[in-house]
């Protein structure tokens, strides 16, 4: 992402405020970002009137408010807790940009005025306590803090130059150290295996940044150059440099000794600010804000003192969250930030910041951590620890609140004692209580797998009577699900991408089943004896009229005879009576096995449990890896019971908030669960795979059911969702999961890595003082020792001095053209070209460069060369392909607006008025190419998925080549889909090109996709020079589009063609070369075939025209055929093998 327009700047994508009208003139178009649905500090500060007065102001180092904004544009919002949103790219950031600077700093401080002084105390001495912090309690301790060097930009803004100088500073002041703070540094950048694996295994080692929060403010660029740790030799004295802050000083060890820790962590902090003094150098630091670090969250001391704590009691009390906060003691997870406690040990540090000292806020953990302890030893006797909390008002508890002191679950979490009082006298109509509510809860305390719900409804009516206690256990339960949100539900199975193919060597089985309940008529744990045998003969009166493969019988367990008995167990069918405390404690065993009851039809594929646990149980199920078609029969079957209840006059609980109504409410919204049986004996060994399925929002369990565990490696994964999300959602999660999945066990088979696999939150009365800035020892020039492309190839430290401190027009420099290829060393299956234009005028004003990238990219193409264009479909011979092996046909190309930047330089305006003039262009089109419009940023969830399942909906680009080249910016905000009513003509707008032109169809006439995409290709064009534009074309170039790989016609001619035979054939790369052919499989670049469909494209852009490439996909592809059935045949195809051209 961006860079701005000064030394610093350049190293990204665009930042830069244009007015944009017409053709780049007239009336402005607003830049003011699209913050809607943004939850930040930033967003929630910003004003249109406020962006306005800013957004034309830089520092003296050249940072624009455009760029410490990104991060907060890019990323709305974060699930566990409110970002702040905004960056700092320099010193005086914070004073240019103050008016918004300030507010933000007031929201994130607890009201910190812009008046207000900050205090520093960095005397150890000061500190009372903290020597004897109970090692059972207290596992280790740590005191961390940031530093920014005076004069030299931060690293969401600095040239490489100064990143390089921030390290040389910083190593050589680290150097000079003695006694235990001697030590040594290890630069990331060639480092060996055998460091890397040390300091892994001292958890010393930082990573390259992947949270998008990081990556918009643009903190990974040029990784991992400059880039070190730095530690004693006694491995308690830590320094990362150019990590997110020119340096992290981490002082720590086992035990709670934190004075100690303290203690060294004040002198070592000491002594490096001295070493540094000593050659020139200051850290920044002021009255107002204290020391200057990156994020506004920082401001101050910087300072988290923290300790593992291990209070497990404690932590299950109610009033533990409350507690912290009155403490100003935040805790997370030990595995950092967004991470929870497993076993009640967590990573409790100072929540404050700024406006208190070092002292301060040490002796606040310290202090906070001796009454955390405290009250912990108080529960491990039994005893109350109601007259420890800082707060003297107690709260008066009922002599019926249940004791919840040792428990773990939701329940327990979100009833208090007020709540109880509150709910505890209500009842729904049918006489259900909060009591019986609660109580598989309160009878147990706690599950050693998994954190139970610990209450269950009783009745439709459970959910709304008692809902301030049913709310906050659903949010909890559902990730934060809200009180006044809509679910979704969608039963329509064509929806679903794939599934029909999950590989049956790793997928032995696949699942989905659901729960369903009969409006008005009580739930399991509340029904009476009549209920319960009114819900079995409307249910099996239902089921008795499906007909078909859904055809089946229904067996009471009631009289049930031995035989029918061994029948069901041996198809596992039957289920048991409850032996769970927590289903025999909510009352769902009681008259067993009275009105309960097992049906499947007589394909044994589709089961439905009577009076289980729900009303219903429906379970689609079959062998092997079809998941498609047991979500098919899984929503036909389900609809059609549906719809014969409906006609004996009944109905399911259903309702728009909680989805459908059942006993649990971890089963709200579609009750669904989706499984696979799945074999991965290897990734299940794999470190991460727990931390794999939780990003995919998978679960796992062993394949005898919850609480199992797995024995050889194959597991039964499922969605972890239920509420919020449809049916169709939850599956497609498994299905694309379990792909993955399979796609990384096969890697770990060929000993191969599955990391790119993994799944990746008014001005101070005190002026700033600016520091000069530092004279620096190194030039910009990027490291490409371990590159491999094409700008790595072609750039020298020659024409890197020549061109670096050029700009076009626009503002665009070299820097920012080259920043995805220095970012982005190499890819796993093709050489990348390493470059974009962020402009019309990259081409001519870096040509230096462009040129021999160019020449190298497409097959020798001179600067003299010019470059022809025919867009008469009329004069192409051939093209209508054998449809027996032709699957589909297709014809894109991208066109660039000429007089506004393309897509990783322009700003907010120019790419909204990129989407206005496309749009109008559009709305013009008549007859067949008549079509219509779909903004991404205001589509409806039916267009959505509609677009999704038409294949034509284009997502946030994920892929490093794309974000590192600045695409990604204020995703999705001017961007949108187009499509004629045929769906046979398609324009993305904005996405890596101004527009993407796309002709297609299935069967392999492409002599029609050709003809309807030149047509739609030149009416386009027709319609937006009316309105005064036209497209970027020279002589040589042919059409400018923002990657030199697409320079020419910009086409991509291809066929989906099966070829299972030739694709066997050695010689089928050679062939595909000599005919100008290149290949990928049929789910797009970097996929693969698995059954010889290949997607077969022309492979030349430049030099030839559009005609000329089409004809020779058409030849080609015509001759692939021939061969194919030759082979068929059984003949030879030596006598069509093509000559190398």
């Amino acid at each position: 992402m961006g860079c701005v327009t000064s030394k610093a700047a350049a190293e990204g994508g665009a930042v830069v405020q244009r007015n944009v009208g017409g053709k780049g003139k007239g009336k402005a178009t607003s830049n003011f970002p699209d913050l809607s649905k943004h939850n930040n500090h930033m967003a929630k500060c910003l004003t249109e009137k406020l962006y306005n007065e800013l957004c034309n102001k830089t520092t003296k180092g050249g940072v624009t408010l455009d760029e410490c904004i990104q991060t907060g544009v890019d990323n709305p919002g974060h699930p566990f807790i409110m970002t702040v949103g905004a960056v700092a790219g320099d010193e005086e950031t914070y004073e240019v940009f103050a008016p918004l600077f300030d507010k933000i700093i007031s929201e994130r401080h607890g009201g910190y005025g812009k008046t207000q002084l900050h205090s520093t105390d960095l005397n150890p001495e000061h500190l009372v306590g903290g020597d004897d912090l109970d090692p059972k309690y207290v596992l280790s301790s740590r005191v961390r803090t940031g530093r920014s060097i005076s004069g030299l930009a931060l690293p969401p803004c600095c040239s490489r130059a100064e990143r390089r100088e921030v390290e040389k500073i910083l190593s050589e002041a680290l150097a000079a150290l003695d006694g235990p703070f001697k030590g040594k540094y290890y630069p990331l950048s060639g480092m060996s295996d055998e460091t890397q694996e040390k300091l892994i295994e001292d958890h010393f080692l930082f990573d390259k940044p992947v949270s998008p929060l990081l990556l918009a403010s643009r903190m990974a660029r040029d990784w991992p150059e400059g880039r070190g740790i730095w530690h004693n030799e006694e491995k308690n004295f830590l320094v990362w440099v150019n990590e997110e802050d020119h340096s992290r000083v981490i002082s720590m060890e086992k035990g709670g000794n934190m004075r100690r820790v303290f203690t060294r962590f004040c002198e070592g902090l000491k002594k490096v600010e001295d070493t540094i003094a000593k050659r020139g150098h200051s850290f920044m630091w002021n009255e107002h804000l204290g020391y200057i670090l990156t994020c506004p969250s920082n401001l101050g001391t910087g300072l988290r003192g923290g300790v593992h704590l291990k209070i497990p009691l404690m932590s299950k009390h109610p009033m533990f969250e409350n507690l912290l906060k009155k403490l100003r003691l935040q805790k997370r997870g030990t595995g950092g930030v967004d991470t929870a406690s497993t076993d009640g040990t967590f990573d409790i540090s100072n929540s404050d910041r700024l406006g208190s000292s070092e002292v301060d806020q040490v002796q606040c953990v310290v202090d906070g951590v001796n009454l955390l302890i405290q009250m912990e030893k108080r529960l491990e006797a039994g005893q109350t620890v109601d007259d420890l909390m800082p707060a003297d008002k107690k709260v008066e508890t009922d002599i019926n609140y249940p004791d919840l002191s040792m428990h773990n679950n939701w329940m327990s979490k979100c009833l208090t004692p007020a709540v109880y009082t509150k709910l505890k006298n209500r009842k729904t109509p049918s006489g259900y209580s909060l009591d019986k509510c609660i109580q598989t809860g309160v009878d147990n305390p706690g599950h050693p797998f998994i954190m139970t719900v610990g209450l269950v409804a009783g009745d439709e009516e459970t959910y709304s009577t008692f809902s301030e206690l049913f709310d906050p256990v659903i949010s909890g339960r559902h990730g934060g699900y809200p009180a006044n949100a809509k679910h979704t539900t969608d039963l329509d199975a064509t929806h679903l991408r794939g599934g029909d193919n999950l590989d049956p060597k790793y997928v032995l089985s696949s699942r989905v089943r659901t729960g369903r309940s009969i409006r008005g008529l009580a739930l399991p744990p509340w029904c009476t004896r009549g209920e319960r045998r009114k819900t079995e003969k409307i249910i099996t009166e239902a089921l008795s009229a499906l007909d078909g493969p859904l055809k089946g019988n229904y067996y009471p367990l009631t009289g049930m005879t031995e035989e029918t008995q061994d029948k069901l167990i041996d198809d596992h069918f039957l289920f048991d009576k409850p032996v769970s405390p927590l289903l025999t404690s909510s009352g769902m065993a009681r008259d067993w096995p009275d009105a309960r009851g097992i049906w499947h039809n007589d394909e044994k594929n589709f089961l439905v449990w009577v009076n289980e646990e729900d009303h219903m149980r429906i379970i689609s199920m079959e062998k092997g890896g079809n998941m498609k078609a047991v979500f098919q029969r899984f929503c036909d079957g389900l609809q059609k019971v549906e719809a014969t209840i409906s006609t004996n006059g009944h109905s399911f609980m259903w309702n728009q908030h909680l989805g459908y109504i059942l006993t649990c409410p971890s089963n709200l919204g579609t009750g669904l669960r989706g499984g696979v049986h799945l074999k991965v004996p290897l990734l299940s060994k794999h470190k991460k795979f727990d931390d794999i399925l939780s990003k995919m929002r998978l679960q796992k369990r062993g394949t005898g059911g919850v609480d199992t565990a797995s024995t050889d490696g194959t597991f039964d994964i499922s969605n972890l969702d239920r509420l919020g999300s449809s049916e169709v959602s939850q599956v497609q999660c498994v299905i694309d999961g379990v792909e993955t999945l399979i796609q990384m066990e096969k890697r770990l088979e060929q000993k191969k890595s599955i990391d790119d696999l993994i799944p990746k939150e008014t001005k101070s009365n005190k002026t700033t003082t600016v520091a000069t800035p530092v004279k620096l020892s190194f030039d910009n020039f990027p490291d490409l020792s371990s590159h491999n492309n094409w700008m790595a190839k072609c750039l020298t430290k020659e024409i890197y001095a020549k061109l670096c401190d050029k700009k076009t027009s626009f503002g665009c420099t070299l820097d920012s053209c080259i920043q995805t290829g220095v970012d982005n060393p190499g890819h796993p299956f093709i050489f990348t070209v390493g470059l974009t234009a962020g402009d019309e005028e990259c081409y001519s004003v870096f040509k230096d460069l462009f040129e021999p990238v160019i020449s190298g990219r497409h097959n020798g193409y001179l600067p003299d060369a010019k470059h022809c264009t025919d867009l008469d479909a009329t004069k192409l011979r051939g093209g209508n392909f054998d449809e027996n092996f032709v699957l589909s046909s297709r014809v894109r190309t991208g066109r660039s607006i000429r007089g506004l930047a393309l897509p990783p330089w322009c700003t907010r305006a120019e790419r909204r008025k990129v989407e206005k003039l496309s749009v109008e262009a559009l709305s013009k089109l008549a007859n067949e190419l008549k079509g219509k419009y779909y903004p991404l940023n205001k589509m409806t969830e039916a267009e959505q998925d509609q677009l999704i399942d038409d294949h034509f909906l284009f997502d946030k680009p994920v892929s490093p080549l794309l974000t590192s080249a600045g695409m990604a910016r204020d995703w999705p905000d001017g961007r949108g889909i187009w499509h004629n009513d045929a769906k046979n003509f398609l324009v993305w707008v904005n996405e890596e090109d101004h527009l993407r032109l796309i002709s297609m169809e299935k069967g392999g006439n492409m002599k029609a996709v050709f003809e309807r995409f030149c047509k739609g290709v030149q009416e386009v064009e027709a319609s937006l020079k009316q309105r005064g534009c036209e497209y970027m074309w020279n002589e040589h170039l042919g059409y400018i589009l923002t990657c030199p790989s697409n320079l020419g016609t910009g086409l991509r001619g291809g066929v989906h063609v099966k070829l299972p035979l030739l694709c066997k054939d050695k010689r089928f790369n050679s062939i595909l070369e000599s005919l100008r052919l290149q290949k990928r499989g049929t789910g797009g670049v970097d996929t693969a075939s698995s059954d010889g469909t290949f997607d077969i494209s022309n492979l030349d852009r430049l030099g030839s025209s559009e005609l000329d490439q089409v004809q020779c996909v058409v030849d080609g592809v015509e001759l692939l055929v021939q061969m194919e059935k030759k082979l068929m045949a059984e003949e030879s195809i030596d006598s069509l093998i093509p000559p190398t051209k």
